[in-house]
């Protein structure tokens, strides 16, 4: 017997509830109906990544559109820029963003720019160009904040954080769709938010949330809280360690 039955019995429940909701619901007084099929990820010491299916009904009696956006934990990030003096690769500057996501992907039933035009994707953060970057210590908006912004960008593509493509989101019938998220083995831990959009016409008519919570456990929970918590007792660990393992090679070596 498969330990992933009773998982799939309770997606299809829940996507039978959220097709009776969307059937019997009046479409103008109720939000888009979508649900996750994990709400909870754990990192563990043999974790190599994640995948999570978004889904739910659509509004009235079918037709348009659906754009997804997972992104989440915001944290402040710094992003600096080296330069090479004398041999060396030094820090010359760097920009300090207020918040930005750690991850962050998007599912669309079709083309983004067929679906929505560039104001409303904007006004929806919809793409990677629309993650709202906040930069902090008085940095406008222009080339020097663009260049640093694209950075972070970049860094995060590279890091299989951010993805330049979206997934496909698949009907089910006339009123049922699902999307497929990947997370890497590098995702960071913290609170992540699904958003997903009903588009008609090209203006969203529904919205609907749901919310994900990826934690580390065990040994991996205890130094990541440590390092975070207390940053001048982790130092004085490594420090106590690095020495004791030092200590350890050094008498090796001369009883050999």
């Amino acid at each position: 017997m498969k330990t992933e039955t009773p998982n799939r019995w309770k997606c299809a429940g829940a996507v039978l509830c959220l097709c009776v909701l969307a059937v019997t619901t009046p479409a103008h007084c109720e939000p888009l109906a979508v649900d996750l099929s994990h709400h909870r990820i754990a990192i563990h010491s043999s974790f190599t990544g994640a995948e999570v299916l978004l889904f739910g009904a659509i509004r009235g009696t079918g037709g348009g559109d659906i754009i997804v956006v997972l992104s989440g934990p915001n944290q402040p990030v710094v992003v600096r820029r080296k330069a090479r003096m004398a041999g060396v690769w030094l820090n010359r500057s760097e920009v300090v963003f207020e918040t930005a996501p750690g991850y962050y992907a998007v599912g669309a039933s079709g083309s983004l720019d067929d679906i929505l035009d560039t104001r409303q994707r904007e006004a929806n953060r919809i793409g990677l160009n629309n993650i709202k970057l906040v930069p902090a210590g008085g940095v406008t908006r222009g080339s020097v904040f663009n260049k640093y912004s694209d950075a972070l960008l970049r860094h995060k593509v590279n890091q299989g954080l951010y993805f330049t493509e979206p997934s496909p989101v698949e009907f089910i019938g006339t009123n049922l769709f699902r999307v497929r998220f990947n997370f890497p083995s590098n995702v960071p831990p913290g609170i992540y938010q699904a958003i997903a959009h009903q588009v008609d016409d090209g203006e969203v008519v529904a919205s609907g949330t749901a919310d994900l919570v990826i934690r580390k456990t065990g040994m991996e929970a205890r130094i990541y809280g440590t390092a975070h918590d207390s940053p001048w007792l982790y130092g004085i660990l490594a420090v106590v360690l690095a020495l004791m393992a030092g200590w350890l090679a050094s008498a090796i070596f001369r009883r050999t």
